[in-house]
């Protein structure tokens, strides 16, 4: 489709404005508009293009969720922390079923494995017990198929596990999904949500909100090169859905402490020996935090790291530092591999938005907050993409309660048919695609490749300049653009 001006939007009344593309924000949007609220969603850059494009791309089994980090005898004397663990992992488990069922297409299996080491904080015994807590709240819908192996038998059976550093008392093994494509996800859902009736709009900055009449008022501004314009819309609901960027959208700040504490977590690309293809490990780094080794196509990343970041999220890097522990603790596992600084492809990192009452410490559970000088202005941290639907569903039924039950919306007369990878004209026309970086990074698979898409990226613009009449001076400055983007998004050593 061909952009249209943004003024076209200007005085244009809404139920809910979401704000943030990203898989909540895609998946908000398509809850709301199913149940048939007239919804206009908006991203000041691409769909998917934040810290969803940043996740470690797998459907997390949920274990690490019931590691306490305080010693293990306190645990009867913190009942509340572990009833929410509880709660979280069973949503964990439940949305990864129905993933597993309504996405197959975006997942890949792989076999993973858990050691157990000598001096473990956590005993085999309990590992056993967690896994199958964590399938039991997860129904057996989707089972991990865990199983505990002897050194010997696991050695056998894995070259992963024959490598891996002693003393072993044993080995786990289950079953596991990855992401194929998590930004993919968030185009996908985007476009559902339009073909339900939603309003989408990409690189559109919110640039500030303000309460008048009962409603809120939203200036908008244009964010696509060489295009101009401003608009402001009414709606009776807003959505903050900007991840780790919620506190810092203009006008949506209240009367109460920080709402998100951003973790960051950096994962590091490497090449494995072609025996450990298609196979994972799931572990707890020397700090206890968990710790994981997931397949990638040819290749694995190890990560990540868990740490505290205040800054503006636009401003995250991957730090040297990062990376020699990352393959620190990569060599502790399998000593034989002797991973360095040259053996990493690239690397990247995200910022987690992850929930807090006081701005210091995380609150665990997904949390849709309201400030009370900010009615109907409603805040969604908490989430990882593997949460996304049911935080959707959350902000769904909150905005029932304040605007009333609507009704599905009529469905339409055919399913969206998913345009052809080779077909670039229809593929920019139909997906929002603006500039290069969004058709390589996020609306076709090559832009996860080890090279990061530069081998396609000089067709694909051609393809791209064809399709929407770029001129050549355009064509260069957005090849330049995704050179920059990838420098900012990936670290190459």
């Amino acid at each position: 489709m061909t952009r249209s001006a943004l003024e076209r939007l200007d005085g244009e009344c809404f139920d809910v404005l979401v704000v943030g593309a990203g898989a909540v924000g895609c998946a908000a949007a398509r809850q709301l508009a199913a149940r048939n609220f007239r919804t206009l969603l908006v991203d000041r850059g691409d769909i998917g293009a934040g810290t969803s494009s940043r996740s470690s791309r797998m459907l997390y089994s949920g274990l690490g969720y019931l590691a306490a980090r305080y010693p293990l005898w306190q645990i009867p004397l913190r009942p509340l922390d572990m009833w929410q663990r509880l709660r979280y992992t069973r949503e964990v488990m439940r949305c990864r079923a129905e993933l597993v069922k309504e996405m197959p297409g975006h997942l890949t299996k792989h076999r993973f494995h858990y050691p157990f080491r000598q001096g473990d904080r956590y005993p085999p015994w309990l590992v056993d017990m967690g896994f199958r807590l964590v399938e039991a709240l997860g129904g057996w819908k989707v089972p991990l198929a865990y199983r505990r192996l002897s050194r010997d038998k696991a050695a056998g059976e894995s070259a992963m596990a024959a490598d891996l550093g002693g003393p072993l008392r044993g080995v786990g093994v289950f079953e596991e999904y990855m992401y194929a494509w998590p930004e993919r996800i968030c185009v996908d859902t985007a476009l559902d949500a339009e073909w339900r009736g939603a309003t989408l709009r990409t690189y559109t900055r919110v640039s500030q909100l303000e309460r008048a009449d009962g409603h809120w008022w939203g200036t908008l501004d244009e964010q696509a090169p060489e295009c101009l314009g401003q608009a402001r819309v009414k709606a009776r609901v807003v959505i903050n859905a900007a991840g780790p960027w919620v506190d810092r959208v203009p006008g949506a700040g209240g009367d109460s402490d920080t709402r998100v504490l951003g973790i960051k977590g950096v994962n590091v690309m490497v090449r494995l020996p072609e025996s450990y293809r298609g196979q994972g490990l799931e572990a707890f780094s020397s700090k206890g935090e968990p710790f994981y080794v997931f397949p990638w196509r040819d290749f694995h990343f190890i990560g990540p790291t868990e740490s505290t970041f205040t800054d503006n999220p636009d401003q995250v890097r991957v730090q040297d530092s990062e990376i020699d522990y990352i393959l620190g603790e990569a060599n502790h596992l399998f000593p034989e591999l002797g991973l360095t600084r040259a053996d990493v492809q690239h690397c990247w990192c995200g910022v987690r938005p992850t929930s807090t009452l006081d701005g210091r410490t995380a609150y665990l559970p997904v949390r849709l907050s309201e400030a009370a000088d900010k009615p109907d202005l409603l805040t969604l941290t908490g989430s990882t993409i593997m949460l996304h639907r049911h935080a959707a569903r959350v902000i769904a039924r909150a905005v029932e309660r304040r605007l009333g039950k609507r009704g599905a919306a009529p469905k339409g007369m055919l399913e969206r048919e998913r345009v052809a990878a080779d077909d670039i004209a229809r593929l920019v026309a139909r997906e929002h695609v603006v500039r290069l970086v969004d058709l390589v990074r996020r609306r076709l698979p090559w832009g996860l490749d080890p090279d990061l898409g530069r081998q396609r990226v000089e067709q694909l613009s051609q393809g791209m300049a064809a399709a929407l009449g770029w001129s050549e001076v355009r064509r260069q400055e957005e090849l330049r653009y995704f050179e920059e983007d990838t420098a900012r998004v990936y670290r190459q050593l």
